[in-house]
Formats: structure tokens, C-alpha cells, sequence
């Protein structure tokens, strides 16, 4: 977990009333940060595409214009990872408050890339994760066909032995720019 903390002035520490006024705002900047971090990611392409299910199209622009990423990537036709990382990333997204004897202090806690490649496995390769490859590259675009194909995970797209395309995956910033668009909006 990430950890931004918010801090305030000695004063609003010594006052009680200036405490709770100070929680109520610290409250509402991690409810706004969190909303608008999850706000971009629900508008986020690669988001849009990977939800779209495997007849989407590549509107992320990172299989140049071929298939889809949902099929790309191999997911069952039936998964939801989109949902499955939407709900990840809500229940990580933590507001804590410390008192320190009279001081208080408060934190904004929130998913750092590292958990959220753990949790985000690959359906044909456990140990990696299809997050940290929409960032890094993900291999086999060469080889990738997209077509009705009833016997894959997708039902829409198959890797053929041979390579059929020169075109390379192309690595784009995903989570990792959400998390710090979070991080500056959070601080």
C-alpha cells in the first residue's frame, strides 16, 4: 500500500474544533482524489477497451488497430477483469486517522503497482500480470490472429505458430499514470 499524509499546523492540532474541522476536510480531498482517480480509469481507453469484451475494438491504439486487447490478452469470454480490478482498486483505497497524543494526523492509503500486479495475473501465464504488460509490452502481436475461433478463451482471437505480422505490441502508461495523477491530486 501507498501512503500520502496530510499534514496540518500545530495549530489546528492544539484545537479540538479546528481537528474535526481539519478531518472533515482531510475526508473530503481523499473522497474527491478517489472518485477522480477512479473516474479517469472508468474513462481510461485501455479500461474502456478491455471492457468491451473480446468483439471490442482497439481503440487504445496499442495493437495497432488489430483485434482487441481483451482477446490479445487471452482473457475467457466469459471473465471480467475490468470488474475485478475496479472492485481491488475500491477496497484499497483507505482514509486513516492517528491521534499522536494531542496532534493529529491523517493519511490517505491506495494501491501501489506492485499489489496491483499481483493481483492481476495473466490468464495463460501465472507469475505475470496483464497490467504490468499493457505498461511493459506484451510478446506474440506477430503471431495474433483476431477471428471467430470457438475452440480459445475469447472466442476471438487464437496465436498461430507462425508469425503472420511484423507489428510489435506498443507498451502504454496505464495504472501506474492513474496512480500518480492520484498521488499529486491526493498531496
Amino acid at each position: 500500500m501507498g501512503k500520502v499524509n496530510l499534514n496540518f499546523s500545530k495549530i489546528v492540532n492544539k484545537n479540538k474544533k479546528f481537528q474535526k474541522q481539519a478531518e472533515s476536510l482531510a475526508r473530503e480531498k481523499f473522497e474527491t482524489s478517489k472518485d477522480n482517480f477512479l473516474e479517469n480509469f472508468d474513462n481510461h481507453p485501455i479500461t474502456k477497451e478491455i471492457e468491451a469484451g473480446a468483439s471490442g475494438t482497439n481503440i487504445s491504439r496499442t495493437l495497432n488497430g488489430i483485434g482487441n486487447l481483451f482477446s490479445f490478452i487471452g482473457f475467457y469470454k466469459d471473465d471480467n477483469p475490468i470488474g475485478q480490478l475496479r472492485n481491488l482498486l475500491n477496497k484499497k483505497f483507505i482514509f486513516k486517522k492517528r491521534n499522536i497524543g494531542e496532534k493529529v494526523q491523517f493519511s490517505i492509503e491506495y494501491p501501489t503497482l506492485d499489489k496491483i500486479k499481483a493481483e492481476t495475473p495473466l490468464p495463460w501465464e501465472g507469475g505475470k500480470s496483464w497490467v504490468a504488460g499493457i505498461e511493459r509490452g506484451i510478446s506474440g502481436l506477430g503471431n495474433y490472429i483476431y477471428k471467430t475461433f470457438s475452440e480459445g478463451r475469447s472466442q476471438e482471437g487464437l496465436q498461430s505458430k507462425n508469425k503472420i505480422r511484423g507489428n510489435a505490441y506498443k507498451p502504454t502508461k496505464y495504472m501506474s499514470d492513474l496512480i500518480n495523477k492520484f498521488i499529486k491530486e491526493a498531496k
